[in-house]
């Protein structure tokens, strides 16, 4: 059953994408930074478990393409802070209603006791599955657990203490 639930959202996260100029990781970017506003590349490779290299890469894309505004930070010359734009904003709301509307019409059924009693069992099942494969955090977003698993997937230790320096 999880895995047919699994497989049904893929199918409409690649539905909503498929008019997006947004690759996955790109939203997951702007997404942290939205939740850490002015914060700096190196701040987002941390919470995604990915090099700087990469988010830079990216970064680079969306300032480009008029999704994040870069602003050199005026205590050093060399970093560089990052914010959304108001195309961005626009952007993860837009995402935001797809994934709100998609929750209503799958819970509409349900009464507020039986939406709390899911969200328990699978908080569990989610902690259990996190500690299976070696993932040893609790908080993160959907957007930032979905980059370190695929990392995960790839190969590559995500994990910022396993991480060389």
């Amino acid at each position: 059953m999880l895995e047919n639930i699994h497989f049904l959202r893929r199918l409409f996260v690649r539905r909503l994408s498929e008019d997006s100029p947004l690759h996955f990781s790109q939203v997951a970017i702007m997404h942290i930074i939205k939740q850490n506003e002015n914060c700096t590349q190196a701040d987002v490779a941390e919470k995604l478990g990915v090099t700087p290299a990469s988010v830079a890469t990216s970064t680079k894309r969306l300032q480009r393409d008029g999704f994040i505004r870069k602003t050199v930070d005026p205590d050093n010359l060399r970093c560089k802070r990052l914010s959304l734009t108001d195309k961005g904003r626009d952007s993860i709301c837009r995402d935001a209603k797809a994934f709100d509307d998609l929750d209503s019409r799958i819970f509409a059924e349900f009464t507020e006791e039986e939406k709390e009693q899911l969200a328990d069992y699978l908080g569990r099942i989610s902690d259990v599955m996190k500690s299976a494969v070696g993932i040893d955090s609790k908080g993160e977003c959907p957007m930032e657990l979905s980059i370190i698993v695929r990392n995960k997937l790839q190969g590559l230790d995500s994990s910022p203490s396993s991480r060389k320096e």
